[in-house]
């Protein structure tokens, strides 16, 4: 058995298609195909993730040998290269970050309504503070009222609102990719 041919029976005994096992290996499909065809043949890092993957040695698939191949281990799945980096993690945290990795999405929607909160107290707080006693007026009523309008704290009072709000939407669309995300795994 040549090499192509023993990437083609592998395949169909794993009851896989040439796009899953490409996802797998990280190649195209069209790469597959070659393979299977004898186009083209493998690089040798291809050749034992290929090895991997049918569960037999990769000293097998080079061979010309006829008999059935013995499996070398359980058949490890490599997850494809552009996976994201939870993926990689060991264990218990992965599974953690990936089920329950929204709630960074929630945690800084709250952050971002506290930061819209004390812009706000900040705005009001110091226009009432400028605020003209009524009788008062005259020149000196109108520059009390320009410096509440623009004076910096007012001013630090709005960036920090205005912060607040993006953190909200952001926190608020993180939450909701991530959600989706853990649903579909």
């Amino acid at each position: 058995m040549k090499l192509s041919e023993k990437i083609y029976y592998c395949r169909k005994k794993a009851g896989i298609s040439q796009e899953t096992l490409a996802a797998r290996i990280g190649v195209s499909r069209q790469a597959v195909s070659k393979w299977e065809t004898g186009e083209a043949e493998p690089e040798l890092g291809k050749l034992r993730l290929l090895a991997e993957a049918f569960g037999v040695t990769a000293d097998w698939l080079l061979s010309e040998a006829e008999p059935q191949p013995e499996p070398a281990a359980e058949p490890i799945l490599e997850p494809p290269e552009h996976s994201s980096g939870i993926d990689r993690l060991p264990g218990v945290i992965g599974k953690l970050l990936r089920r329950y990795g929204w709630l960074a999405g929630v945690y800084l929607a709250f952050g971002g309504s506290a930061m819209t909160l004390v812009g706000c107290l900040a705005r009001t707080a110091t226009r009432r503070m400028f605020q003209i006693i009524p009788g008062i007026g005259g020149t000196t009523g109108e520059m009390v009222q320009q410096f509440a309008a623009n004076n910096p704290v007012t001013l630090m009072g709005s960036f920090i609102l205005v912060l607040g709000i993006l953190l909200m939407i952001a926190g608020i669309l993180l939450a909701i990719i991530l959600k989706k995300r853990s649903r579909e795994k």
